[in-house]
């Protein structure tokens, strides 16, 4: 064996090697059966999970009392859409045969649905955004009976703190309402495909809904201030 055919051999070994290493994915299920197949479980179980979540945000819509008809309808096409394409990896991964198969699966059940970072917090936010919204049309159920009781206190001492508190507690609930509204509007408005930006939206809808929730404490201790003052008689 001469030495140009060694060096030719030896080139082919590297080259071939390299193409291995650069293109790993074209390995078929039938070279490396271990791997393949715990790779192949592990996707079915990710998938498995994304599916019951997306059974337990299907439940959790249609328990949602406060939700509105729109939002609620906004929601639940958006789980019903992510669940489809779900279900259509399980049962397309089982028939995977290469690495480049699951690895494309993988990529598709992660970035068409974000189910965890993106559906999740976006039906828990609007739920609870749309609670708020709720409770304000209690809260501006009550303006009538509470501006009442302010008026029969014209004349007596503590006149101008309970109307002070009526036109703080009116402020207050307007407020929320559309806080509240807002953050439903901007929540909706994403979709996976916005991910990893609506991230940041989603932690400040989040911290927006708790300041929301401080208002309307602050709302219902004036409303609490106004009765006192008429002695207990709003609504009675």
């Amino acid at each position: 064996m001469n030495a140009k055919f060694l060096r030719s051999g030896v080139a082919s070994a590297i080259i071939g090697g390299a193409i291995s290493i650069l293109v790993p994915g074209v390995t078929s299920a039938s070279e490396h059966p271990h791997n393949f197949l715990a790779n192949q479980k592990k996707l079915e179980t990710q998938l498995a999970d994304r599916v019951s979540q997306l059974n337990r945000l299907t439940t959790d819509i249609s328990r949602a009392k406060s939700l509105t008809t729109a939002h609620a309808a906004t929601l639940a096409a958006n789980v019903a859409t992510a669940l489809t394409n779900i279900n259509a990896l399980v049962a397309k991964v089982p028939t995977d045969t290469t690495d480049i198969q699951l690895r494309a699966d993988e990529i598709s059940m992660i970035k068409k649905n974000r189910v965890f970072v993106v559906l999740t917090p976006q039906v828990f936010l609007t739920i609870e955004s749309d609670n708020v919204t709720a409770e304000v049309t209690l809260l501006q159920g009550e303006e009538s009976g509470l501006l009442t009781a302010v008026n029969g206190l014209v004349g007596q001492h503590g006149y101008t703190n309970a109307l002070n508190r009526y036109t703080d507690f009116v402020r207050l609930v307007n407020r929320a309402n559309l806080e509240a509204t807002d953050v439903a509007s901007r929540v909706l408005a994403q979709t996976p495909a916005d991910f990893p930006h609506d991230t940041g939206l989603f932690a400040s809808a989040n911290r927006a809904l708790f300041q929301v929730e401080i208002t309307l404490a602050h709302a219902n201790y004036d409303a609490g201030i106004i009765d006192l003052a008429s002695g207990g008689n709003i609504g009675g």
